[in-house]
């Protein structure tokens, strides 16, 4: 090479290295995930390969420097993490994120190891980002160790637009200084909406199989178990929760998981019925926080009273309204307290005691709970609110049956005949139970009442007729209009009661 060019080739050369190094850019994060005891985990996404360096420290010094490690590369997704260890709790560390040696200053407080912790809980945060925002405003001001949700962050999890969109960006002030943690949703994971959770296990847990989601965390004095809501009766699962609840020494234990297991409004689910309730109730946990009916319902604390252990009641709660369009509430005798409203949760622990709050979108308390416990007794004024389980296995029996969505249109002169499958191999008495409209039903729809014995520990199928006797309409949702809703009443030697059902709705696929 002719020596007039070589220095305009090296210029030329040393600015396309600059200009490579600072065209890097962080789409999302960085944010914090995993916490462990003397340990944290920051990842942030990049839009193409770098070479990053993150830089942290005490006292606002970042004296310290650690090798992100590129971790997971799917499409345009370039996820990097850092993991700093030996950190020191109740300390408050800074840290920079270093593209080519330039990076915004972040901060956060590692958890303290005293006996006192908070947290907040949300779930169903996708779709509307201003709701979302607001509740993230909120958390802030309360300031947790840690953020427990229980999925369906986003309305499609297989679209990286919509993570940034409903996700990342309106969290972008809140999860660089507290850690996120999360159960997986049916729209992370489902055939619908999902991609069998691979951006979520990519953004949230890389280290995880996207088709095995449960784990669990030790937080301060707290114990956090994450279930996968597609394995309600998987063995594996369930000996694994056995295995680590069993091995947990924390005098908390909670649950979470985006189904739940009892669930009078919204969806009217009743996720694991046949098991998971039981091992519940057997391994002592505390609390289950679940979502996917996006409205708020706290049950009055649930124990056995049938010759097993009465000193342990579990209480559920769901918690669906940090963000997607709000459903139905159900009030019912067996729940505290429900409300069809936006909000989220504030926990806090403080020793032996307990104190959830409810609290809606501007600031407002909606609901609030404490208890207290001794030596793995709750105290006797919280027990003495509790309902029975075998109650709530009897309402479990007809909830979900007389909510089911309709596959057919109930017509003048021919019914909707829907198949309603009665499983009570849980229940351990007979059941007496008769099938109705629901008042704000009759007159607008025709149906015999339908009664029947339900025998203990067996299966019935029955199958009403319903005709329509007025002008009906269907919007393009499902919803029909005049409401059709169905109830149960129920009776045995030792309870009796009503199911309310959901308005019906119809479906063509």
């Amino acid at each position: 090479m002719k020596s007039w060019l070589k220095f305009p080739v090296l210029v030329i050369f040393l600015l396309g290295s600059v200009f490579g190094v600072f065209s890097q850019k962080i789409v999302n994060g960085p944010y914090l995930a995993e916490p462990g005891k003397k340990t944290m985990t920051i990842r942030w996404e990049s839009d193409a390969k770098a070479n990053f360096t993150l830089s942290f420290g005490l006292n606002g010094k970042t004296n310290k420097e650690v090798k992100p490690a590129l971790v997971k590369q799917q499409g345009d997704c370039f996820l990097y993490e850092a993991v700093l260890t030996g950190l020191k709790p109740g300390m408050e560390y800074s840290y920079v994120v270093n593209p080519g040696g330039a990076g915004s200053m972040h901060a956060f407080t590692t958890i303290s190891s005293g006996k006192h912790l908070k947290f907040a809980v949300l779930g169903d945060s996708r779709s509307k980002a201003h709701i979302f925002s607001a509740i993230l405003s909120l958390i802030d001001e309360f300031d947790p160790s840690v953020i427990i949700a229980n999925g369906d962050l986003v309305a499609n999890g297989g679209n990286p637009e919509q993570w940034h969109s409903q996700f990342f960006d309106p969290s972008k002030d809140m999860i660089d200084h507290i850690p996120f943690l999360s159960a997986v949703g049916d729209h992370e994971s489902d055939d619908v909406d999902g991609d069998s959770a691979k951006l979520f296990t990519c953004y949230l847990f890389p280290h995880k199989d996207n088709m095995k989601l449960w784990f669990s965390y030790d937080i301060g004095e707290a114990h956090f178990i994450f279930l996968d809501w597609r394995y309600p009766d998987s063995r594996e699962m369930i000996d694994w929760f056995k295995k680590d609840i069993s091995s947990t020494d924390k005098p908390w234990k909670f649950v979470v998981m985006h189904r739940p297991p009892y669930n009078l409004g919204g969806h009217h689910v009743s996720w694991g019925k046949k098991i998971w309730p039981d091992l519940f109730q057997e391994y002592r946990v505390d609390a289950v926080f679940s979502g996917h009916s996006h409205l708020y319902e706290r049950f009055r604390p649930v124990r056995p009273v049938m010759g097993k252990d009465t000193t342990w009641a579990v209480t559920y709660i769901t918690t669906g309204g940090a963000g997607a369009s709000l459903y139905e509430a159900s009030p019912a005798p067996v729940l505290a307290y429900t409300k069809s409203i936006n909000h989220f949760l504030k926990v806090e622990l403080d020793k032996g005691s307990i104190c959830i709050k409810a609290v809606g979108v501007k600031g407002e308390t909606i609901d609030s709970v404490s208890w207290s416990k001794k030596k793995g007794v709750i105290d006797p004024g919280y027990l003495s609110s509790s309902v029975p389980k075998e109650e709530m296995d009897i309402i479990n029996v007809f909830n979900t049956p007389i909510s089911q969505r309709m596959d057919r249109i109930p017509m003048v002169q021919v019914p909707y005949e829907p198949v309603l499958k009665l499983d009570g191999t849980k229940i351990k008495e007979d059941v007496n139970f008769t099938i109705r409209l629901a008042k704000e039903s009759e007159g607008k729809y025709k149906m015999e009442p339908v009664t029947g014995v339900l025998k203990a520990g067996t299966t019935l199928e029955v199958q009403p007729k319903i005709y329509g006797r007025t002008t009906m309409t269907v919007s393009k949702w499902g919803t029909l209009k005049p409401v059709l809703r169905l109830m149960t009443d129920y009776k045995t030697k030792s309870f009796s009661g009503t199911v309310k059902g959901v308005r019906l709705e119809y479906i063509s696929y």
